[in-house]
C-alpha cells in the first residue's frame, strides 16, 4: 500500500495542540490530506474519512475509524467535545463539514478548522463565523491559521455546499449515456477530456482482437469509462476507487444502467485478486493539495498485477506524465494509440 504522507504539517499542528487536553469524545474529520505524523490513538478519538487508504492507515494505527462519504448520520449527534478538521481541497466539502458542525458539537464543544493562507483558510474562518460562534483565531506562522468555534443553535445560515451528499443526474454533454454523480468526485459534473480520448480509441483497439470477457476500471470516479466499456463490450465489469464519493456514485450508475459488475472501495487494486482481459485507467496525479508523481507508478503496478495473460491495459495521462518510461518497468509492449495537445493514450501489455 502506498505510504500516506502530507508535507505541510503546520496546519495539523494547530489542531493537534488540543489533543492533550481531550477528556471526552473527539471527532477527527480526515480526507485525502493526512498529516505526516499522526498523534497516538485514543479511545476518545473517532476518525471519519472518505479515503480508503487513509481508513486502512488509521485502523492500522489503532484508531476507531469510519469509512464513508462523510455520512455523519452514523455518528452520535451533539456529543463531541472537539471536532478537528483541516480544510479540504474542494470548497463544497469544506462548506458541508462546517454546516454539519452544529449537529455534532456538544453544547460546550469546540470545532477547530485549519489550513494555509493560499488554500483560503481566512475565508473559511470568516464564513464559518456566520454558521458557528468564533471564539479564537490561532496562527502557526504567516501562512497557517486556524479558527476555534462553538455551537450556535440560533444561526440559520447555511453555506453553499452544492447539496454535497446528494447523488444526482448531471448533464456532462455525453450524447450516448446519462450519468449520476455528486460533489466530491473528481470532475463530478463534466466529462474528463482524457477519458473521452481513451473511449474514442477503445473500439478500434479490439477490431482485430477478441472482445474482452472481463474489464477492470481502476480509479473509476463516477464510472464514465466503465459505462462506455459496458456499451462497447458484453463483459463483466469491475470498477474500483479510493474515494467514497466515487464508489457511491459509480454503484448508482451501475444500478441505474443495469451494468453487470461490482464496484469496490480499495487503494488502487489492493483488494482485487482477479485478473482481467482489459484494464482501463485515467490515473490521478494529485493527492489533496499536493502533486504525487508516484501515483502513476502505483496504478501501473496495480494494472500489471491484475492483467490477464494476453490482456491489454489502456491508460490515458496528461502529456507531461512520462508514462511510457514508467510503464517500461512493468510492461514490455507499449504502444501509443493517440495523443492531442493535452493527453496521450497508451496500450500496455506483456508479450
Amino acid at each position: 500500500m502506498k505510504p500516506i504522507s502530507y508535507s505541510n504539517s503546520k496546519s495539523f499542528d494547530l489542531i493537534f495542540q488540543h489533543l492533550a487536553s481531550i477528556t471526552d469524545n473527539c471527532l477527527w474529520i480526515l480526507d485525502e490530506n493526512p498529516p505526516v505524523n499522526c498523534p497516538g490513538a485514543s479511545d476518545k478519538i473517532t476518525v471519519i474519512t472518505n479515503r480508503f487508504d487513509v481508513y486502512q492507515t488509521m485502523i492500522n494505527q489503532g484508531f476507531h475509524c469510519f469509512f464513508n462519504d462523510f455520512d455523519f448520520s452514523v455518528l452520535a449527534q451533539n456529543t463531541y467535545q472537539y471536532i478537528l478538521y483541516r480544510i479540504s481541497k474542494e470548497k463544497a466539502l469544506s462548506h458541508y463539514v462546517i454546516n454539519q458542525a452544529n449537529n455534532l458539537l456538544s453544547k460546550t464543544g469546540s470545532f477547530i478548522i485549519s489550513g494555509a493562507k493560499q488554500e483560503g483558510i481566512k475565508g473559511y474562518i470568516d464564513r464559518a463565523g456566520s454558521v458557528l460562534t468564533l471564539t479564537q483565531t490561532l496562527k502557526a506562522d504567516k501562512q497557517h491559521w486556524a479558527g476555534v468555534f462553538q455551537q450556535n443553535t440560533l444561526s440559520t445560515t447555511v453555506l453553499d455546499d452544492k447539496d454535497y451528499r446528494t447523488i444526482r443526474a448531471v448533464d456532462n454533454g455525453d450524447t450516448d449515456l446519462s450519468f449520476l454523480s455528486k460533489p466530491g468526485v473528481f470532475g463530478w459534473n463534466k466529462i474528463d477530456l482524457g477519458s473521452k480520448l481513451l473511449v474514442a480509441n477503445l473500439a478500434a483497439l479490439f477490431r482485430q482482437r477478441q472482445a474482452p470477457a472481463s474489464i477492470l476500471d481502476i480509479g473509476c470516479g463516477y464510472g464514465y469509462l466503465s459505462m462506455h466499456c459496458a456499451q462497447l463490450f458484453a463483459s463483466d465489469i469491475t470498477a474500483c476507487d479510493n474515494n467514497g464519493a466515487a464508489v457511491d456514485s459509480c454503484r448508482e450508475n451501475f444500478k441505474n444502467s443495469g451494468i453487470a459488475g461490482q464496484v469496490i472501495a480499495t487503494n488502487c487494486t489492493q483488494k482485487i485478486d482477479t485478473q482481467f482481459d482489459l484494464i482501463v485507467c485515467n490515473p490521478p496525479f494529485h493527492t489533496g493539495f499536493d502533486t504525487h508523481n508516484d501515483l502513476t507508478d502505483l496504478f501501473l503496478r496495480g494494472a500489471n498485477k491484475n492483467l490477464a495473460r494476453n490482456g491489454i491495459a489502456v491508460f490515458v495521462v496528461n502529456l507531461h506524465i512520462p508514462l511510457a518510461r514508467k510503464a517500461a518497468s512493468y510492461f514490455n509492449d507499449i504502444q501509443l494509440l493517440a495523443e492531442n495537445n493535452h493527453f496521450k493514450v497508451l496500450a500496455l501489455k506483456n508479450s
